[in-house]
């Protein structure tokens, strides 16, 4: 796994990050059990950002995902009040093993920090 400096240096990496993919849109698309999976076979790697909520912690992970399986690339050191109120706008809301999909303030922030607005 990368670490945040580490990351900050990759542009290729940063340049893949799709910014509006949901953790449930990426499952959809890319698990080979899905309905209509035989589409996807021609996907390309896609990079994106969720929240961890695993065990009740609050995690900001990038992972790569492609069709045969997922990698976690980086941690993000976003802010504890960031992931706390992402975690409660979305409480009690059914996301696939734990996964959030950022809100709008965890996206720019990590926009921010990684692309420099």
């Amino acid at each position: 796994m990368l670490t945040w400096d580490e990351l900050k240096r990759e542009k290729q990496i940063l340049d893949l990050i799709d910014w509006d993919i949901t953790p449930a849109q990426a499952f959809e698309s890319y698990q080979i059990k899905s309905t209509g999976s035989w589409r996807n076979r021609g996907l390309e790697d896609v990079y994106y950002f969720y929240l961890s909520v695993w065990q009740g912690r609050g995690r900001v992970v990038l992972v790569r995902r492609t069709f045969v399986h997922s990698e976690e690339i980086a941690e993000a050191p976003a802010p504890n009040g960031l992931v706390d109120a992402a975690m409660a706008e979305m409480d009690g809301r059914d996301y696939p093993r734990g996964q959030l999909p950022l809100n709008d303030e965890l996206r720019q922030w990590l926009i921010a920090e990684l692309c420099g607005g």
